[in-house]
Order: structure tokens, then sequence, then C-alpha cells
């Protein structure tokens, strides 16, 4: 799939994208609308960033935190509630990498070394875990998420516990093919850890469930 390099060309296609939400919120919640609009959104998204990235996953992720009615037999006004909620939250992350996209159009920074920082001047993988997670548009709700926990760990020795297992288990959803035997050991320390701590987390895993291989 050819990489869009038109900054001005990817901000289009994500606000025509953008134009279509209000139309697909009054459509069957989950329906075959909605699953062709986010399909073709998230291929949107490959196109600009490339296959698997955080933007990708971030779009997936938009809303899901705190709406399990995708999942479970709730009623049609709870599905409707949290459709148009997650709705909402995707209507805001493309706004947010649409404007990521216009300040790369319009100003570059220098002194980046590709370690650091991809073509549209974006943090790494590797460094989304600082403190400047709270303050970037681009990281996706699960970084969010696995931030929240590392930045209230005040121990040293279990703050580096803590990142290794969290840093793993979320590179591991994030692979095309998620390994159970992977996930499990990663998700037990998370349980021994802390119940709030599992459980914010838990919605993410239950999004890419579908992709959980053995």
């Amino acid at each position: 799939m050819k990489q869009i390099k038109d900054l001005g060309a990817a901000i289009q296609l994500i606000e025509m994208q953008l134009k279509d939400i209000g139309n697909i919120g009054a459509k069957v919640p989950y329906g075959l609308e909605y699953s062709f609009w986010e399909d073709f959104t998230a291929k949107i998204i490959d196109r600009i960033y490339g296959k698997d990235s955080r933007q990708r996953h971030g779009f997936e992720q938009a809303g899901r935190g705190e709406c399990f009615s995708v999942f479970d037999s709730y009623s049609e006004y709870q599905r409707r509630e949290d459709f148009l909620e997650i709705m909402r939250c995707k209507k805001e992350y493309l706004e947010n990498l649409i404007r990521e996209l216009a300040d790369k159009s319009t100003e570059e920074e220098p002194g980046k070394s590709s370690d650091e920082a991809n073509e549209f001047g974006l943090l790494s993988k590797n460094n989304i875990y600082s403190d400047e997670i709270s303050k970037s548009r681009d990281a996706s709700p699960l970084d969010h998420a696995v931030y929240e926990i590392i930045s209230k760990i005040k121990d040293p020795a279990i703050l580096e516990e803590a990142r290794l297992n969290l840093i793993a288990l979320r590179d591991e959803l994030l692979e095309p093919n998620p390994s159970w035997a992977k996930l499990k050991h990663n998700m037990i320390w998370l349980i021994e850890f802390g119940k709030e701590e599992f459980f914010s987390i838990l919605p993410f895993i239950v999004l890419y469930i579908r992709k959980i291989s053995d």
C-alpha cells in the first residue's frame, strides 16, 4: 500500500471521513455502515502513518475505555448511548490527528533523530511513556492508560517491573496476532498488582480479543 506523503492530501482524506460521522451516528449502532466507515478510516490512517501505527491503534481504541455495549447484551438505549459516545471520541481523535498534521505542514522541528521521531515529527513508540505523553495528542488511549498506571508508582523497583510488564502487554496487544501465552504472563502480573489498574487495561484487551491466537 503506497504511503501518502502530501500532508495536505492526508488532512483532506481525514476531513472527508469526519463529514460522515453525523450520518453514521444516526444508523444502527455497530451496523454495516459503521463497520465500513471504521475500516475505511483505518485504511486511510495506515496510508498516512504506515501499517500498524500508534495512530491506527489509537483510532481503534478511541471511546472503548468506558463503553462495553459493543461486546455485551445491553439495552437498546444503552447501546445507542455507548455508540454515540464512541463516535464522539473517534471524531475527537481524528480532529487531533488533523491538528498534528497541520502543525507539521507549517513548521519543521530540526534536530530530531530518526530514533526520536517519524517523518511527521511524532514521538516514536520507545519514547511514549515519558511525562510528555500527557500532552501528546497523537498518543493512543491505551498509551494513556499505561502511562496513568506508571506515573503513580513511586518505588523504583516496582516502577521498573511495571514498565516491563505493561509495555510488553501493550506491544503484544498491538501485534497483528497477539499471543495468548505471552499476554497471560503480563495479565497475571497486572491482576496481582491491582484491581483498579487491571480494569483500566481490560477494555483494550477485550477490543483486540478477536485477534488473539493460541
